[in-house]
This record gives C-alpha cells, structure tokens and sequence, in this order.
C-alpha cells in the first residue's frame, strides 16, 4: 500500500485531487486541513482509504501531530502534496498590508514548510517526494495589487528549489506545480479583496475602476480543475517526474511576461488614463 499526504483537502482543487487517487485501489489517502465539516464530507463522498486528519498548518504543534498520526497508521508516506492556501488582493501601501502579507506567508510559504519538516522522516522512510503548489503568480511578474499573492509563491518557487537540490543528495524527489486560474474559493477570496480595495482607497479609485471589468472578465473564465487534477495525478505517479509542471496558465500573462518593464508600467498607465476618460464620458466612473 502506498501512502499520501494532501493539504487543503477540503478546498475544491485539492479535493479533487483526493477522490481521484482513491480510485486507485494501491493508495490510501490522508485527507488533511483545519476545516473538520469539509474532511468530513470529502470522506462521505469517496472511501475508506480516506482519512481524514485536521490540520492547522500554521501551527508546528498541529504539524508534528498530524505527522505522529500518521506514522502510526502507516508509518512512511510515499508522497505529500502541499495544497493548502489562501489568496486576496490587496494595495501595498493601504489598509492593513503588513497583517495581510503576514497571514499570507504564515500559511502559503511557512505552512508548507512546517508540513513538509514534519513529515519529512517519514518520506525518506519511503524515498517518496514532496510536490508544493506553487502558481503562475510565482514566475510571471507581478500585477498590481495581487502582489501580497505573488510574493508567497515568489517565495515558494525559491524553497522548493531549495529543498529539490538538498534533498537531491537524499534521493528525495521534489516537484513544484504552478497551476493557472481555476474556480476555488481562491477566486471568491480575490474578488472580495479587490471589491474592498475598491471601497476604501484614497489613492486609486481611478485605477481600480478601469481595471475592475478586466479582472472580473479574466475571473469569468476559470479552467476545469480536471486539468490540474490530471497534472497533480501524474506528477504522483511518474516514476521519473519533472521538476516543475505548468497547468492551464493565463496565455496573456505568459506573454507580457518577456516584455520589458519600463513598456509593461506605460501600458497599465495608458490602459487606466484612456479608460478611465471613457468610463467617465459613458457615465460609468463618477
């Protein structure tokens, strides 16, 4: 029997990711996140090789117990996958941006790293690998006011490439996913971030305004997480996997990425000042 560890198991993506590998009669699954109702419903829906463990991944006690569990129950694990997240927007210089940016990497980057600390015997135990979800958010350059988001996954990118060559002494496979835009509660987290920028700035009500139908059009057309479930699936199973899987990401993203900055700054400034004038001649921008 082989045994995996998925965070954020009661989020949509990850769980996904659980009822597909539990039809595989060869892996038994442990199932974890802080939300005890989500796991319980995610094991009322798939089988008994899902157990479901709560887990705060902000807590190095919760970490270490959960890692305890299950060496007890099987003691090895064959892989984790580190999927538990969270994501909003937010400007760098308004509102409450250091709690922000705080709460944002104590659970996207630190959390990954207490989890993956205190499983770790237990994958060596196994030669098993570690697979971090990034996001494209981690090598495409940053949009405004989704920086807070960005800079986790910067920050992911940079220890998962890490780990992947210390651990390559260990022979410990390492794997980072960077998934495009699909439908979670990440999306409904973004959008209430944006809308309460939108209602407190000083700064850049403009801005924000002309941008708004461009991230909710963006927003309007998630991919079908089966394309990311198919990639996590596969980067699980291959016996040789690739150091990084890309899934689904934003095709006009990628492509201003090689542009130089100083073109990307006078576009976001020409895009805003032109539409702005428009939305304002239309009636729709006071």
């Amino acid at each position: 029997m082989k045994y995996a560890l998925i965070t954020g198991a009661a989020g949509g993506l990850a769980g996904a990711c659980v009822e597909e590998l539990c039809k595989d009669e060869s892996w038994t699954i442990f199932a974890a996140d802080i939300t005890e109702d989500g796991l319980n419903a995610l094991v009322e829906r798939t089988n008994e090789r899902v157990i479901p463990v709560v887990l705060d991944i902000t807590s190095k006690e919760s970490c270490e117990a959960a890692a305890k569990t299950i060496e007890s129950i099987a003691g090895k694990l064959d892989v984790v996958v580190n999927a538990a997240g969270i994501h909003t927007m937010s400007s760098l210089v308004e509102g409450n941006i250091t709690e922000t940016v705080e709460r944002m990497i104590n659970i996207n980057v630190l959390g990954m790293i207490r989890v993956n600390k205190a499983v770790f015997p237990l994958i060596k135990e196994a030669r098993g690998r570690i697979i971090n979800f990034s996001s494209e958010c981690g090598w495409e350059k940053p949009q405004p006011f989704n920086t807070p988001y960005a800079i986790t996954k910067y920050a992911v990118e940079a220890y998962t490439i890490g780990l992947r060559r210390e651990l390559n002494f260990l022979d410990v496979d390492v794997v980072k996913i960077q998934p495009g835009s699909f439908k979670t509660g990440m999306h409904n987290q973004a959008t209430a971030g944006y809308e309460k920028i939108l209602e407190t700035t000083e700064y850049y009500k403009p801005v924000l305004t002309v941008l708004k139908p461009l991230m909710s059009t963006a927003m309007a057309h998630p991919n079908d997480k089966k394309y990311l479930v198919r990639t996590v699936i596969k980067t699980i199973n291959s016996p040789h996997p690739r150091t990084n899987y890309k899934c689904k990401n934003t095709w006009y993203l990628a492509a201003i990425n090689p542009v130089p900055d100083k073109i990307i700054d006078f576009g976001y400034k020409k895009i805003v000042d032109i539409g702005y004038k428009i939305m304002k001649k239309k009636g729709l921008a006071d």
